[in-house]
């Protein structure tokens, strides 16, 4: 599908995080840029990636207490392994000259939490924690490019019911309405941070070459040219 480009100076790496609704097929486009990519990309997940944030995860998604806490408490768990993430797994990639794309990011706890479970209340702690964790000041820089697969709310509920592998945890089990506001939170996030949505209908193949063609746009990958 692509060729590498011999001789091509690489830019400044970049962070790049990949999101959407469940169902949106995040994750087989996460599979085909780890396969073709991986030797000069860090591949992580939120929350997720360093071993301590891989401990959080556990209990903010897996653990069935967790959806029994505050909202408080969950929006929290998140920015705490983002941070612990930040801190052990990103900028040091960065650092290193190595990309670094991420299976979601601040703009799930924004669209899933804030407007899926309808608390806009604590926009004002999510924004702080938000300068705080990814704070230029201190050697920290928050995402280059969101990639959001953007995707119609029933369709996205339906493929989410429908997909036998993937892992259920108290966040699953919503109406439409949830997944109509996650959809908007989305789209709303997207507005205020550089991002690109892509249309997450078409077919694997249609949707992969509409990455590749954004990111070699946006020149993160610069040394592939498209076979035509």
């Amino acid at each position: 599908m692509f060729n590498l480009l011999k001789g091509i100076k690489m830019e400044k790496a970049k962070y790049v995080v990949f999101d959407g609704m469940d169902g949106c097929g995040k994750g087989t486009q996460m599979k085909y840029l780890e396969k073709e990519l991986a030797d000069r990309v860090v591949f992580t997940r939120e929350p997720g990636g360093p071993p301590l944030a891989e401990e959080i995860r556990k209990i903010a998604r897996d653990n069935s207490l967790t959806g029994e806490s505050t909202a408080l408490f969950q929006l929290l768990l998140f920015w705490a392994a983002r941070e612990e993430s930040m801190h052990k797994l990103v900028m040091p990639a960065l650092e290193s000259g190595k990309h670094v794309f991420s299976d979601r990011g601040d703009s799930s706890t924004y669209a899933f939490q804030l407007h899926g479970e309808e608390h806009l209340e604590l926009f004002g702690v999510y924004s702080h924690l938000r300068q705080m964790v990814f704070a230029g000041h201190i050697g920290r820089r928050q995402p280059d490019l969101y990639v959001i697969f953007d995707l119609p709310a029933e369709v996205a509920l339906e493929r989410a019911s429908q997909d036998a592998t993937r892992e259920q945890n108290h966040f699953d089990k919503r109406d439409i309405g949830y997944y109509e506001r996650v959809r908007d939170g989305f789209r709303r996030f997207a507005e205020y941070v550089p991002a690109m949505l892509i249309d997450a209908t078409r077919t694997p193949e249609e949707v992969h070459r509409s990455v590749m063609l954004l990111l070699a746009k946006e020149m993160i990958i610069p040394e592939y040219a498209f076979i035509v």
